[in-house]
């Protein structure tokens, strides 16, 4: 399993279902199970994207789009 250390921001209840709605989405748009490798590397890129840019902190109720991260695009370029 691999585990975030670049994070020392406490994320709320709301900010981890964030995250979690964004995984599932990935996980089921790209057909792998949540344990699979590519998912639980995907999983830590959304953990620390979301931990540092607090503009995608949960703050209403629209849930924001995903932006363009250079982590997230490298990571899908290995899968596609």
């Amino acid at each position: 399993m691999i585990f975030s250390s670049t994070s020392s921001k406490v994320l709320s209840s709301e900010d981890l279902e964030e995250i979690e709605r964004f995984h599932s989405a990935w996980c089921e748009e790209n057909g792998v199970e949540k344990s699979d490798e590519r998912a639980l590397e995907v999983a830590s890129a959304l953990i620390d994207w979301y931990s540092a840019d607090t503009r995608y902190r949960s703050s209403s109720n629209q849930a924001p789009a995903l932006p363009v991260s250079e982590k997230i695009k490298a990571l899908l370029l290995q899968i596609t």
